[in-house]
């Protein structure tokens, strides 16, 4: 299975591929996708999860006594930040502090 990296312009109407690499996907969490072969498939929240280095299931909170549904998940997941990244970034802002 042969699987292409994609992007969506900003109107959503068509996808964008760059042979190899992809331009930014967009966040409002409706562009999340993978090529493949002739069709797009959107990432599963467990793949979202694990992309932003979230534990499994970290965004699958019951709401109501009902499972989670995917929107709030995909939301959520939107409106985070990598942790990995984060980490980084505050790592690299300690060092310079630490500089005299």
């Amino acid at each position: 299975m042969l699987i292409q990296p994609c992007a969506f312009d900003a109107r959503q109407s068509d996808v964008v591929t760059y042979g190899n690499l992809s331009g930014p996907l967009d966040t409002d969490g409706g562009s999340v996708a993978v090529f493949v072969s002739a069709r797009v498939r959107r990432l599963m929240p467990l793949e979202c999860e694990r992309l932003q280095g979230f534990p499994d299931g970290y965004t699958a909170i019951p709401f109501r006594g009902k499972p989670a549904a995917d929107g709030p998940r995909y939301k959520a997941l939107g409106n985070s930040m990598p942790v990995n990244a984060m980490r980084w970034l505050g790592r690299r802002i300690d060092m310079v502090r630490a500089i005299p």
